[in-house]
């Protein structure tokens, strides 16, 4: 398999701090999920007596924290204090889950609601923090990633994190089956909190190239307005965030079904899912990486969108006796979600020019914070809390033994929202480099064929 080459020895350096430091960030987002939604954080909620519109909220305010990347990126453009804010943020973005960890356990008696909204207000802290650092990652990564090992070096990466969410996924599965009350909540987010404090620290040791500094200060105004004058990046946009609204209106309620109407445990689950998926992703996502550099990202990204449009389907079939098919859910999952996150991010930070780079990649959160995530939660939210009556009241059967409910229905038409963004967006952006996806998928046709031998 190839790998990069980096020549530079402190460039080098840097790039492996980086895959190291991730290993240790994926625990902690294994725990709350990015930036929150984990099955940990949701059987959390629900032992708070959270409901579908309440937890769908709850998980929409901290992506909501996204919209401060406009700010973020005011902040590295006209201070050029990239490391600084990146560090600073990021210390914030973990250490506020230690609080999160331990309110429940010292606030015992107070009021649920009480409760649930001080942890979302923490949370929504946590997610603005957070928003501003990555703004200031992805510009520092724009300039430390020589750009001809991009989807080699990312690829790397990402397997070395999903291995370390593989592995992290299954130990916070034994302990919180074993301790599956608030003292076991709050050691799995205290611990997932001091792993993510170590992820940030080790950035202290990573090579910080200079920032451009602009000849003159950009005003607010302008680092909002230079995105929207760039047609291509905000096609790329669009796609990107109707396509997010279509997965993530559904995203809140894998954990909820499998939780309250398969009845999983927690080892179950992360094996079902994490576990599941992240074996998958270890076996492809370093070619994903390869392949992204030799065709470019736009056929990856078209590829693996059409892939993932049909994914959740087997979910269909599941019933309290019959889970499994979530298995093979999750492997289709892993084998084309590692290639789009990989194409997604590239294109979201190298399709915008050096120049103003921040405020491109604030944009683009913007819009799938806002509206391809929080936006999509609520809705999903109100159509779960709103028509799970109704569905109960009719028990419609369904081929497989179980019920028509709520969440099927919503499965259905994200993977028609899926379909649609791809059929009516996709399109309307180009990629430079990028080469056909019939050319990709020509070669990968050819590589699968078997070969007479000569």
């Amino acid at each position: 398999m190839s790998s990069y080459v980096v020549n530079d020895r402190q460039l080098n350096r840097s790039l492996n701090l980086n895959i190291f430091a991730v290993t240790f960030g994926m625990v902690f987002f294994t725990v709350v999920g990015n930036p929150v939604g984990s099955a940990v954080f949701n059987g959390f909620m629900i032992k708070l007596g959270a409901g579908d519109l309440v937890y769908s909220i709850v998980l929409a305010l901290p992506v909501l924290g996204g919209m401060s990347q406009i700010f973020g990126s005011y902040l590295v453009e006209t201070t050029g204090k990239r490391r600084f804010i990146f560090l600073s943020n990021g210390i914030v973005h973990r250490a506020l889950w230690i609080p999160v960890a331990l309110i429940p356990i010292f606030l015992h008696s107070a009021p649920r609601d009480a409760i649930i909204w001080a942890i979302s207000i923490l949370i929504t802290v946590s997610s603005v923090a957070a928003s501003v650092s990555t703004i200031a990652f992805n510009s520092w990564m724009g300039d430390l990633v020589p750009t001809d090992i991009i989807g080699r070096f990312f690829g790397k990466r990402t397997l070395v994190s999903t291995a370390s969410a593989t592995l992290s996924a299954l130990v916070i599965g034994v302990v919180l089956d074993r301790i599956n009350n608030m003292t076991g909540f709050a050691i799995v987010f205290a611990g997932g909190a001091v792993f993510g404090l170590v992820d940030i620290c080790t950035f202290f040791f990573i090579k910080h190239p200079p920032l451009p500094q602009p000849k003159s200060k950009p005003s607010l105004l302008g680092i909002i307005k230079e995105p929207f004058r760039n047609k291509n990046y905000m096609s790329f946009v669009v796609f990107a965030t109707v396509y997010a609204f279509g997965v993530n209106v559904i995203v809140p309620f894998f954990n909820t079904y499998m939780l309250e109407t398969l009845k999983m445990n927690y080892l179950m689950i992360n094996l079902a899912c994490t576990v599941t998926t992240g074996i998958t992703t270890i076996l492809v996502v370093r070619q994903w990486g390869v392949i992204a550099d030799r065709y470019g990202n736009r056929p990856v990204l078209l590829l693996t969108a059409l892939c993932i449009t049909f994914v959740p389907l087997p979910w269909l079939l599941t019933t309290p006796t019959n889970c499994y098919w979530i298995f093979l859910a999750n492997t289709f999952s892993g084998l084309t979600w590692s290639g789009y996150n990989l194409a997604v991010f590239n294109e979201s930070i190298w399709l915008a020019p050096e120049h103003n780079r921040s405020a491109y990649t604030a944009c683009y959160t913007f819009f799938t914070s806002a509206i391809g995530t929080a936006l999509a939660y609520v809705c999903g939210g109100g159509f779960m809390q709103y028509t799970t009556p109704w569905f109960e009241h009719a028990h419609i059967m369904l081929f497989t033994g179980s019920t028509l409910n709520s969440f099927f229905v919503l499965l259905i038409i994200s993977v028609v929202l899926r379909l649609l963004a791809i059929v009516f967006f996709f399109g309307r952006y180009t990629s430079e480099n990028a080469r056909p996806v019939s050319e990709l998928t020509g070669d990968i046709v050819g590589h699968m064929r078997p070969h007479s031998p000569k």
